[in-house]
């Protein structure tokens, strides 16, 4: 499902502003968004809580960013500053290598596929260059 696909289907659109003193009429089109909302929700196939109050249980969805590029593009450079920034903003994170000819890396990572594979056998097995040609 593309939400943003549904979003430009459903042509949504804010509610324009009122700057009456009448409340009444805020009221009013606050019940009239209460109302609107379960439809919203229905079309972009967001469950409700089960509850039954008005408030929404939207699941969060894990956020997986992976990063790649040419040698030297600056992709341990960005997770280093990504890694920093989510641990000060005290968000979970779960970080990999995957490069197993890396030879240092300025953050700490949860798994690192140095562990388990040695590049240079892998190199001399496959009778590969730095590049893997």
């Amino acid at each position: 499902m593309d939400v943003n696909t549904d979003l430009k289907n459903m042509k949504l659109e804010d509610p324009p502003m009122q700057m009456d003193s009448d409340d009444s009429s805020g009221v009013q089109e606050k019940d009239k968004e209460k109302m609107e909302l379960p439809e919203t929700m229905k079309q972009l196939h967001i469950e409700g809580s089960s509850s039954g109050n008005s408030s929404v249980n939207f699941k969060r969805k894990p956020v997986i960013v992976l990063v790649v590029g040419m040698a030297g593009s600056g992709k341990t450079t960005f997770l280093r500053r990504l890694v920093c920034h989510t641990q000060s903003s005290k968000m979970r994170g779960y970080v990999m290598n995957l490069d197993p000819a890396v030879m240092t890396l300025p953050f700490g990572v949860n798994i690192d596929i140095r562990d388990t594979v040695k590049y240079k056998e892998v190199m001399k097995q496959f009778n590969l260059g730095p590049n893997g040609w």
